[in-house]
């Protein structure tokens, strides 16, 4: 009866009342807020707030279910039914941390997992982004980042590097879990379907605590969609090197349930130019297959996001030149949870299982490899948050336990082999970590907000190795004492950093400057660790972890300008850093060989700019953005093949059916060191070079489905350089045509 009372005197205001009336404010200092859109959705109608943070808007004419829309471009977009919105007298909004398509993100999206840490230098690009500009991989958008370069194997794996940094420094994650490979700590990013992600977070710098010592100069967050209708989504793509990927996706939505399952096949082949067998290539294929589910749980006790995830990856590789083979399996599942949970409040429960198993075999002029490589781990992580308005705590446990069983038979020519040959060894990770976000009170306009943050980190890695087989009969240890203790290690640090940061929230702009500074630590891998002890001499001293002290500056702009003609949103973001290095690890390549050999660095210094301006106008019909990075490295020898320098020019035209897009870019020269046989180290330098790329997509629409017809060039410029017989920065052309019904 409450509820039919309730109802009735709802419809009577819609009937005799012409406006609603209420107030905005910042949810966090409570301070009203002046410049905030109000939009009555699917309607040419609205209001905004006034100086005091006061609103009055018409309502003649609409129901009860139309949905009302708050927007300010420093604030997450709130959405509200008008009958709700009746009954509230105060809307409260979010602020959010600026990153560039922030804009773009509402209420309904997924925030950023950054907003959990420390202020720093961040990239969100949003799906229908990188829909319009049919990228093959997300190697390939990634790459469009100024920050960012890609890294191709032969074996045509793609890796990233952040910041000049190699790409075990830089963390991959899918919805929250760990995808680096447990060994070597990388991952291949061609493996990830373009058609399964919502958005790609990108984190800049090694500030985060987060995720630890895996998180050394970066962060990406690969996170898989979500959606509320069922979809049915094919698509085939044709390219160069007779590559040929097929992708089906399908979601659907059961109650307070979401399901997703992916599918993506396929494989291409590249020749060799100064072969002298018949038909000599490199052969690829690879199977990426992906389950997700979102549960709503909502009760008593209960009210949060139970998250099921599972990946699997398969990975074939022949060079039939080298007689190389690799073939590889990788396996991810994971459970989270996210919410309240009954007594403990807010919390972020997780488990994830990862398995790698993987087999390498070569045979050439240069001698032989056989290894086989198997690895399994499982790590928990659990947080618990606390939110008192202006202070914002979070502390959280991780503990990751992990086997390796290696077996690795070779003989090269001309090279002393000593290390092992076999090994098992068994890994355990704990940390504990915690941020503190002290929040100021606002000025008395409430335009001026300022943020201390504070976070401790503490790691504790011990290795335990077993069943050691030495590649010879070694009668004197003190010859090669490193063996001795080899895989026996016990590491322990802390890490601890500050930051602040001021924002500036004004109608029509909202600005940010912050600073961070603080120190981290990176372990040395089993990889490391193993390959360390190919070529060994008597007095080689065994890795030690890598330490990093860093400071960043940065500043943060977004504005809608009234004054300039067709010009919806400017954007700017800058920063400047500086990374020294204690102990950097250094890896250098044999010729013609897939074996990486570790060293320390002592020291080595790191210091860059950022710049990235970003311009949208014509509602968003067309885009354009410019990028910049200049570092300056001390040795370039340890981070090998990274270039100092890179430029990036983004458009992206949008018609009714039709998108053409270009990039620009010119990337610095590139060094790296190659162990010669009986030679010792040769410096080897890629030239800097500039290309471009092109892209353009056709919307086809066929009422009952909708389609695409989606060309993208890469490199198009000619470029003949070349690397142990393969082009480097090669002309490719791929064609994708899709379906969604």
């Amino acid at each position: 009866m409450k509820k039919i009372i309730i109802t009735a005197l709802i419809n009577a205001s819609f009937c005799f009342g012409q406006v609603v009336e209420g107030s905005v404010s910042d949810k966090i200092t409570g301070i009203r807020l002046s410049g905030v859109n109000i939009i009555i959705v699917d309607k040419n109608a609205g209001s905004s707030t006034d100086s005091n943070g006061q609103f009055s808007l018409d309502i003649k004419d609409l129901n009860s279910s139309q949905i009302i829309q708050f927007k300010h471009i420093g604030y997450d977009q709130f959405r509200i039914s008008l009958d709700s919105l009746m009954s509230r007298s105060n809307i409260l909004l979010q602020p959010r941390v600026l990153q560039f398509e922030a804009i773009e993100t509402s209420g309904i999206k997924r925030k950023p997992a950054i907003e959990k840490d420390l202020p720093q230098t961040v990239s969100i690009i949003q799906s229908d982004a990188f829909a319009l500009r049919a990228y093959v991989d997300a190697g390939d958008l990634l790459a469009t980042d100024q920050s960012v370069q890609i890294e191709e194997s032969l074996s045509g794996r793609k890796t990233v590097s952040i910041r000049g940094g190699n790409a075990d420094d830089v963390l991959v994650l899918y919805n929250g879990f760990r995808l680096n490979r447990p060994y070597d700590n990388v991952f291949d990013l061609s493996l990830i379907d373009m058609q399964n992600i919502e958005q790609i977070e990108i984190v800049k710098g090694g500030h985060s605590v987060l995720y630890g010592s895996d998180a050394f100069s970066g962060v990406i967050n690969i996170v898989p969609k979500n959606t509320k209708d069922k979809n049915v989504k094919i698509s085939q793509q044709f390219g160069s090197y007779d590559s040929g990927f097929w992708n089906a996706n399908g979601q659907l939505k059961i109650k307070n349930s979401f399901l997703s399952i992916n599918q993506k096949r396929g494989s291409y082949k590249r020749i060799f130019q100064d072969s002298q067998i018949e038909s000599p290539g490199l052969n690829s294929s690879l199977s990426h297959s992906a389950f997700d589910m979102t549960n709503r749980l909502k009760n008593k006790f209960v009210n949060g996001n139970l998250e099921w995830n599972f990946t699997n990856d398969k990975q074939i590789f022949d060079n039939t030149r080298d007689q190389n083979t690799i073939n590889s399996t990788n396996q991810l599942a994971g459970v989270r949870y996210d919410g309240v949970l009954w007594f403990l409040g807010e919390v972020e429960l997780a488990f994830a299982s990862h398995n790698l198993s993987e087999a390498q075999d070569l045979s050439n002029q240069r001698g032989y490899i056989s290894r086989s490589l198997d690895h399994s781990s499982n790590k928990v992580d659990a947080r618990k948050y606390i939110n008192l308005n202006k202070v914002e705590w979070m502390f959280g446990a991780q503990a990751e336990d992990s086997k390796l069983n290696l077996f690795d038979d070779q003989s090269l020519n001309n090279t002393v082999q000593l290390g092992l040959k076999g090994a098992q060894i068994n890994r355990q990770h704990a940390g504990f970590a915690t941020v503190l976000k002290l929040h100021s009170k606002g000025d008395d306009i409430g335009q001026w907000l300022t943020d201390l943050d504070v976070s401790y980190r503490y790691d504790f890695v011990r290795d335990q190795s077993d069943s050691l087989v030495n590649r010879k009969e070694i009668y004197d240890l003190s010859e090669i004492s490193s063996l001795v203790d080899f895989g026996n290690n016990q590491w322990s640090n802390s890490i601890f950093k500050i930051s602040t940061i001021a924002s500036k929230r004004a109608p029509g702009m909202t600005m940010a400057y912050w600073a961070t500074t603080g120190n981290n630590i990176k372990f040395p891998s089993l990889q490391q660790q193993i390959s360390q002890l190919t070529f060994m001499e008597p007095d080689q001293r065994r890795l030690k972890p890598e330490k990093m002290k860093s400071l960043e500056i940065g500043i943060n702009i977004l504005t809608q300008p009234k004054t300039m003609e067709n010009v919806d949103q400017l954007e700017l973001q800058a920063s400047i850093f500086r990374n020294d290095y204690l102990n950097k690890m250094r890896s250098t390549f044999l010729l013609g060989m897939p074996i990486a050999y570790f060293e320390n660095v002592q020291i080595a210094t790191m210091s860059g700019l950022e710049v990235k301006a970003k311009a949208k106008t014509y509602g968003g019909k067309f885009t354009g953005e410019i990028g910049l990075s200049n570092y300056n490295i001390s040795d370039l020898s340890a981070f090998p093949f990274k270039s100092p320098y890179k430029l990036t020019i983004n458009t992206t035209s949008k018609w009714n059916w039709l998108i053409i897009g270009a990039r620009v870019f010119q990337e610095g020269e590139q060094t790296g060191l190659i162990l010669v046989p009986e030679k010792g180290y040769n410096e080897i330098e890629l030239p800097a070079f500039s290309n471009y790329d092109l892209h353009m997509t056709i919307d086809v629409d066929f009422n009952i489905a909708k389609g695409q017809i989606s060309y993208s060039g890469r490199n198009l410029k000619k470029n003949t350089i070349s690397l142990d017989g393969l082009l480097l920065r090669d002309t490719r052309k791929y064609l994708t045509i899709s379906l969604e019904l």
